[in-house]
């Protein structure tokens, strides 16, 4: 023979196991039971494993294997989304607590409530009614990046920037740019350019002009001379440093230091002039010279003086007149000057000034041209300078005191002062929501999608649904970063964690390369005792309930046996010898040597149907071998320890219990038929002082000994020292008017009677009347 009958009895045995082994194998895939584990676990190579905590049903243990979700122990809302339960749905979502998952919003919509209206749309599409329309927004707008909506520029704008609505990039017909700003005036020291919609730069020296040609005022040190400003007066023209201007010498000199013909420096002949005047003959006072005869002949009798070549032609005047610029004598100076008794001459105002008092630089009146010019402390400027506004009346008032600057309005400000920052035309103290203080004086907005910022680069709170990470905002975290919805911020995993879902070591979704295997959230270097690892879901599974470790999940992938179980070489399968005894959640086959699973609802069990249970795990409960979520009527749940494991019971409530808390006749929530409830008890009549309703009693009105209902008119006896009202079914203190007492009764006096005692009076008189009811007493 090939093998002896040792061998050979012991290659038959180990066929027949292997032949069970399969044969029960295919016996629990065609007989596995439809019914899915309890709530909270999922079925795994036929054993309920535990979901990840977050998840309220699932189908793996791992917390993106979520299926449906719910509240859970912490109270935590959670909705479902792409096999995760989350405290909050991503933007396009909104979270639906009927069913517990996040359902898209409407289209192109960021963020909402429901399913029919947007609160806030994605970029480039703008909201109006609720509905999220590409954004088309009009001249003077722009669209906001945070809402989609179309939100107005500053005043003036034509364009303005996306980020900050309130600097400008092109005006609006009649508004010049300056700037970032468009301003119905521009400032001192420039001019309206309408070419170019611009405020240009006055050209220096110039201090204000209508254009680069076209000077009005000089700055300090220079003359207006015509249009343009020069260092020194030219000839027959002299320096007036009082208006900072180059004024006409007299018509007989050809330089002179005034306006009179005896402030001559030199001649037109070139000859000096005699005591400051250019005559060729000397005449008496109050004649002049005829240059074609060389003859004196007398002044107009309006003249004091007079130098020629006509009779009006004045040099001084009497007193009560003025020499003009025509060298005539006048009582009240011409427009465009003043009289200056001083001198007795109609000197003239400043530039562009119709009329003034008393000197050149105290303007009332500014002349009206072809360009505006407004009054300013006695002076006409084309703009008014910083800190003043130009009016429609030609004047120069004065800002806010919180403007630097403003424009058309006193509160319509351009720039504020210090401590002040502008935001929308107004200079507040602090800037609004998603705005801070820039160091120009500004609120700026605050990067994309932060509501709290101290500049450009810095956040310090997103906006709903958005993350912060190192001071931007996010829509998403990176690898190794978890979204933290609830402080707004992406944390920082674990360090074995390739990506997760929280700060635990437990949290982790993938794992690094240096921890690489996942089992319940954390990251090891090896899977734990009783587990294998899963190539094809890349994480840590368990093993049959009688492997201590395995290369796979079913029986006979054994590679080492639980305590107790000892490995069959051939089969692989861990079976029992001697008096040991199968682990939890299996049974003993009737080879005497195989462990079996129990059914998944088992906790212990002596085969393997859904009836045939032993102990049960809570939250499920042993009834009639059976492993049920609720104990029926007539039962209640109760819970047991063993070797760590809550194991869950139901017994029998009291007879007189259809439900209850416990085992006593005290712990019943609901009656058997032909008992009433009293509170936590069960009787057969209701007690002294209450009253029967359906199945409960309830307690009388406290004026009653016993009643037939709620109230005080129910009862039918009353207690000590109460009195009943004969008659009805009220107890009382003391008898009412008409009525007398008799013994623990109220009873009706005679008809006559007002008030009455209890004593007979005869047969004619039902009772003793103390007053009538006719007459006085």
């Amino acid at each position: 023979t090939l093998f002896d009958s040792q061998d050979w009895r012991s290659a038959m045995r180990s066929f027949i196991l292997l032949l069970i082994s399969l044969a029960l194998w295919l016996r629990s895939i065609s007989c596995r039971p439809s019914s899915s584990c309890p709530g909270g676990q999922f079925l795994l190579k036929n054993q309920c494993v535990l979901c990840h905590p977050t998840c309220f049903e699932c189908d793996g243990h791992e917390l993106f294997d979520c299926t449906t979700c719910g509240v859970g122990e912490d109270g935590q809302e959670r909705f479902l989304h792409q096999g995760r339960c989350r405290a909050h749905c991503p933007r396009g979502l909104f979270p639906d607590r009927g069913h517990y998952t996040c359902l898209p919003c409407i289209a192109n919509c960021e963020l909402c409530t429901d399913g029919n209206l947007c609160a806030k749309c994605r970029e480039h599409y703008k909201l109006q009614n609720g509905i999220c329309q590409q954004a088309l927004c009009d001249i003077g707008q722009v669209q906001d990046p945070e809402t989609g909506e179309c939100t107005n520029c500053e005043m003036g704008c034509r364009t303005c920037s996306t980020e900050d609505p309130e600097f400008c990039s092109a005006c609006i017909q009649d508004y010049f740019l300056f700037r970032q700003k468009c301003r119905r005036h521009c400032p001192q020291s420039t001019y309206e350019d309408r070419t170019s919609g611009l405020c240009l730069s006055c050209l220096a020296p110039c201090e204000d002009c209508r254009s680069n040609t076209r000077c009005i005022a000089c700055q300090p040190g220079y003359f207006l001379n015509g249009e343009e400003c020069v260092k020194q007066c030219p000839m027959q023209t002299f320096s007036d440093s009082s208006g900072w201007r180059c004024q006409l010498c007299h018509s007989s000199c050809q330089t002179c230091h005034g306006p009179h013909s005896t402030d001559c420096d030199l001649c037109v002949s070139g000859n000096p002039p005699l005591h400051g005047q250019c005559p060729q003959v000397n005449c008496p006072l109050g004649q002049f010279v005829d240059g074609k005869y060389s003859e004196c002949h007398p002044c107009d009798a309006s003249c004091k003086t007079c130098f020629g070549p006509q009779a009006l032609d004045c040099s001084s005047c009497f007193q009560g007149y003025y020499l003009d610029q025509d060298s005539s004598c006048v009582e009240h100076c011409p427009s465009g000057s003043y009289a200056n008794p001083a001198t007795q001459l109609c000197e003239d105002c400043s530039p562009n000034c119709e009329a003034c008092v008393d000197t050149s630089d105290n303007c009332i009146s500014c002349s009206r041209g072809s360009s505006k010019l407004f009054l300013h402390e006695g002076r006409c400027w084309t703009n008014c300078p910083e800190g003043f506004f130009e009016t429609q009346n030609g004047s120069c008032e004065a800002c806010d005191s919180s403007c630097q600057t403003c424009d058309e309005t006193e509160s319509q400000c351009l720039s504020c002062a210090d401590g002040f920052y502008l935001e929308g035309g107004v200079c507040r103290l602090n800037c609004s929501l998603r705005m801070y203080p820039a160091d120009d004086g500004t609120c700026r907005r605050c990067p994309p999608h932060c509501d709290i910022c101290s500049d450009d680069r810095t956040c310090f709170k997103c906006t709903f649904l958005y993350l912060m990470l190192n001071g931007a905002c996010r829509a998403s975290c990176p690898m190794e970063y978890y979204e933290d919805m609830e402080e707004g911020r992406c944390g920082q995993c674990h360090p074995t964690c390739g990506s997760c879902s929280g700060p635990l070591e437990d949290d982790c979704e993938t794992c690094s390369s240096f921890s690489p295997k996942l089992y319940k959230g954390s990251c090891l270097k090896d899977c734990p005792t009783g587990t294998y690892y899963e190539i094809t879901a890349m994480e840590c599974q368990e093993c049959h309930q009688t492997c201590k470790s395995c290369i796979g999940p079913d029986p006979n992938q054994c590679s080492q046996c639980e305590k107790g179980l000892v490995l069959d070489p051939n089969t692989l399968l861990c079976g029992v010898t001697g008096d040991s005894g199968c682990p939890l959640r299996t049974y003993l086959h009737d080879d005497q040597f195989t462990c079996m699973s129990c059914h998944q609802s088992c906790h212990s069990c002596r085969g393997p149907g859904i009836n045939e249970c032993l102990t049960c795990a809570v939250p499920r409960f042993l009834n009639n071998s059976t492993c049920e979520t609720e104990c029926p009527a007539g039962s209640y749940a109760t819970r047991q320890e063993a070797d760590g494991q809550q194991l869950g019971f139901c017994l029998p409530c009291d007879h007189i219990c259809s439900s209850c808390t416990g085992p006593s006749p005290r712990d019943c929530l609901t009656c058997s038929s032909g008992f009433l409830q009293l509170f936590q008890l069960c009787v057969i009549h209701c007690p002294t002082g209450y009253y029967k309703k359906g199945s409960h009693c309830e307690k009388c009105d406290e004026s009653c000994e016993l009643c037939t209902g709620p109230g005080p008119e129910s009862c039918r006896r009353c207690p000590l020292p109460l009195l009943e009202v004969d008659g009805t079914k009220l107890c009382v203190e003391r008898c009412p008017h008409r009525f007398y007492q008799y013994n623990e009764i109220c009873k009706q006096c005679h008809i006559s009677c007002q008030t009455c005692t209890g004593m007979d009076v005869g047969l004619t008189s039902h009772r003793i009347c103390f007053f009538f009811l006719l007459g006085n007493g």
